[in-house]
């Protein structure tokens, strides 16, 4: 899937990957969530083998050999194939009548996105060539309407089901020719050259981004808020790169221009409201700051997945001007 996003990104991560930066917490609880999700989403396959890693890649692939035939193995967890080089994982591999499989892909979003599509194309294109028959391809994702009634989640009513067998089926002779092409990036003595862009954080944040992406100075145009990407290779296409350059006619929106405005003058801006605003303020005055976590599946009865729920404040309260704040806090 890295040469989906970006080239480059495969290339490292096959010939390069001690430049691969260590998650942050962030991405480490994206992927302690997905983990989650997928526990969850195997009790839906009762019976079902999850395959040994432990013995390294040929192990895990002879193992899922043996287990696809077995027709006591109603289904497979992380299942393990390769094809002329491609090496894919199967969530879940669910046996159907006359030796056919169902492939079911699990994800923790609440909808189907694009690179879906792909991820589990790629993975249908490889099991088939190993000699799979995959009757279907699905799609489990998160029902976002789902409400935690009790202290257990139901995995029936948590996912939602997508049958993607004939999208997959139609990426399929795109798939061909874009695998081909990946081959020949990886076969190059260097990485090859991909500008950077949106694709350097969607679907995912590269592990490489920051060998690509040098830190730009503080009046780099990609610090104007909410800059669409067109508008960013318009000033690019300039020669444009400080927000001290950006013409006076070229087209920002209102809260944009004024940013530049501010950049280019050196004077804060302030709106003529606030002073009144400030002034209005009766006292005491609280400072409140808080925390929430949005787990992918309800902790609590009532919640839907993702939704937020606090779990610390801190509170700093001022009786009167020029008084020392009162520190008051939860957790």
């Amino acid at each position: 899937m890295a040469g989906v996003q970006c080239l480059k990104r495969l290339y490292r991560q096959v010939h390069q990957p001690e430049l691969s930066a260590e998650p942050d917490p962030a991405a480490e609880m994206i992927i302690e969530q997905g983990y989650e999700v997928g526990l969850l989403a195997r009790q839906l396959f009762p019976g079902g083998i999850e395959v040994n890693v432990l013995g390294g890649l040929e192990a895990a692939i002879r193992s899922t050999r043996e287990l696809v035939a077995n027709p006591a193995v109603p289904a497979i967890f992380e299942g393990a194939f390769e094809h002329q080089g491609t090496v894919v994982k199967a969530d879940i591999l669910q046996r159907r009548k006359e030796n056919c499989w169902r492939l079911v892909e699990v994800k923790s979003t609440a909808d189907l996105k694009e690179h879906h599509l792909e991820d589990v194309a790629i993975q249908s294109h490889v099991l088939s060539h190993s000699g799979l028959d995959v009757s279907s391809v699905w799609l489990a994702h998160i029902n976002r309407s789902y409400v935690l009634a009790g202290e257990t989640v139901d995995p029936r009513q948590f996912f939602l089901f997508r049958n993607l067998t004939h999208r997959v089926q139609n990426l399929q002779p795109a798939l061909v020719f874009q695998l081909r092409s990946q081959f020949r990036i990886l076969a190059m003595p260097t990485p090859p050259e991909v500008p950077t862009g949106p694709h350097c954080i969607n679907p995912v944040v590269c592990e490489f981004f920051y060998h690509c992406n040098t830190p730009k100075p503080n009046d780099h145009i990609g610090y104007l808020p909410r800059l669409h990407a067109s508008a960013m290779e318009q000033l690019e296409g300039m020669g444009v790169e400080s927000i001290h350059d950006i013409p006076d006619d070229f087209e920002l929106s209102e809260f944009q221009r004024r940013v530049c405005d501010a950049m280019q003058t050196g004077q804060s801006w302030f709106g003529a409201d606030l002073k009144g605003e400030f002034e209005s303020l009766k006292y005491p005055l609280c400072f409140m700051d808080f925390e929430t976590i949005n787990p992918a599946v309800p902790r609590f009865a009532g919640m839907h997945p993702y939704d937020h729920i606090p779990f610390q404040f801190s509170v700093h309260v001022q009786q009167e001007p020029g008084a020392a704040p009162h520190h008051f806090e939860f957790l």
